[in-house]
């Protein structure tokens, strides 16, 4: 890895950037900086006695004053003028690959930018239509079908097209991974995975049809499972991933799990692209008790993807 992985700093509000310092001070890999503000961040270093080096970060000004634990609009716009430049350099060559600090969606939209959040900026700054949010540790994989919408409004989202889309390539990520074909499975959407059709139809008119053409793909996949058991601890170790109809259907189990271990993943863009899989902690900020597990493994998963070359990342 000759060109170096950066890190951004995430909403300046929030712990992104005591986080990225305590990376810095012992990095898990060579070549490591820092997108964000030099002198925002020396200014946090001097408050939470930690260590600083100029050189490890790539200063992009934030112009006026943040309180960390406040959203406001100034910390939303620079947090994303820093996954800006980081995708960008990213996309040049210039960055080996990105790792994100977490940003805060209310932030974004103080500052009005039009993006829920990182995976719907990242999708479309890259132009990758096959793409899936996926969170993966050790203890619990789960992808995505939909991400950052209503739940009211899940169940009209749910196309036979973008759930193959996911299974397909959560099965080559994991695939690649784990070194061996994936075990996949699906959750319902109802209750009971719709109990025959009397808590819903999506089973049997959606879910199992895209289902039995993935398994006509070689695609080792369960379900769709009865949500309230899918994640039992005897079916987990049987599972490599889960692919779930929404956020919380995936998210509920994987932060009980493995919060401080979890890595999200952005697949089948042209870059690589991990994050930390909390949000912004704004009631931690500034007082120097960040946990830097997350990152940690977000920082190791990014070098061990852009030196093994995943080929998940279709587009690279």
């Amino acid at each position: 890895m000759t060109n170096p992985l950066v890190i951004t700093q995430g909403d300046p509000a929030g712990v992104g950037p005591e986080l990225a310092l305590k990376v810095l001070a012992h990095p898990p890999c060579p070549n490591l900086k820092v997108l964000g503000c030099r002198n925002f961040l020396r200014q946090i270093a001097e408050k939470l006695s930690l260590p600083f080096s100029p050189t490890q970060i790539i200063d992009l000004p934030l112009n006026g004053h943040v309180t960390q634990g406040e959203i406001s609009a100034r910390a939303g716009r620079h947090s994303f003028t820093c996954l800006e430049a980081a995708v960008e350099g990213a996309l040049s060559g210039d960055y080996a690959g990105v790792v994100t600090n977490p940003i805060h969606k209310e932030a974004w939209h103080l500052a009005g930018l039009p993006y829920p959040g990182h995976t719907e900026y990242l999708v479309e700054k890259t132009n990758s239509p096959r793409h899936a949010m996926m969170l993966t540790s050790d203890e619990i994989t789960c992808s995505l079908v939909t991400t950052h919408v209503a739940l009211a409004d899940v169940a009209g989202l749910l196309k036979a097209d973008r759930i193959l889309e996911v299974i397909v390539l959560t099965h080559e990520a994991i695939s690649a991974i784990r070194g061996r074909p994936a075990r996949l499975a699906m959750p319902g959407l109802n209750p009971h995975a719709g109990e025959g059709g009397l808590f819903g139809r999506e089973e049997i008119d959606l879910i199992i049809p895209v289902l039995e053409k993935a398994r006509a793909m070689g695609i080792d996949i369960r379900g769709p499972l009865s949500p309230d058991t899918a994640f039992l601890p005897s079916l987990r170790k049987e599972i490599d991933a889960y692919v779930c109809t929404y956020h919380d259907q995936g998210l509920i189990p994987l932060k009980t799990l493995a919060f401080d271990l979890g890595v999200n993943v952005t697949l089948g863009l042209p870059i690589v692209r991990t994050s930390v899989d909390h949000g912004t902690a704004f009631d931690i900020a500034g007082k120097g008790i960040a946990s830097t597990t997350s990152l940690i493994e977000a920082v190791a998963l990014a070098r061990r993807l852009v030196e093994t070359s995943t080929p998940f990342q279709k587009n690279r």
